[in-house]
């Protein structure tokens, strides 16, 4: 009996299986475009998601039910973005990734003045983020989707 409660409290560590990163992306070779076409198809695999978690939230962006969609639940609400096509779902990723803290004057603020290798950094970093679209993510989504599916209906 202790040991069916101790397992059941444990649970035995499942294999993790890593992601099958071309070696090019592996090595820091890649280019930006080779990361790009990784990202989207990993996303369409409805495998993988880049999802993120803090204190003010939970993110979630994946490829659910035929659509690129930007889940997020926090501090300040719910929100679902439903990004139309694969260009506007790589600009969008862009965006949030596309800036570095510079000093100027003592101060520091954002610049999105990259330069091409920081661009390809940030592009494989974004590639390295992916994890697998587990059955508690896929919940979320549903979630996500079905309160917002519910104001309709009200």
């Amino acid at each position: 009996m202790w040991q069916q409660l101790i397992a059941f409290l444990i649970p035995p560590k499942k294999a993790v299986t890593a992601m099958q990163v071309p070696p090019a992306i592996a090595e820091g070779t890649a280019t930006i475009a080779q990361c790009q076409q990784l990202l989207l198809s990993q996303l369409q695999s409805g495998e993988y998601v880049l999802s993120s978690s803090d204190k003010e939230g939970h993110r979630t962006l994946c490829y659910y039910r035929r659509a690129f969609l930007y889940a997020e639940v926090g501090d300040d609400g719910t929100s679902l973005l439903r990004l139309a096509n694969e260009q506007v779902m790589l600009d969008y990723v862009w965006r949030s990734n596309a800036s570095k803290l510079v000093q100027v004057d003592g101060n520091y603020q954002w610049s999105y003045d990259l330069t091409e290798e920081e661009k390809l950094e940030r592009w494989q970093a974004i590639v390295a983020r992916l994890t697998p679209f587990t059955a508690a993510s896929k919940r979320f989504v549903a979630q996500v989707v079905a309160d917002f599916a519910a104001l309709e209906r009200e």
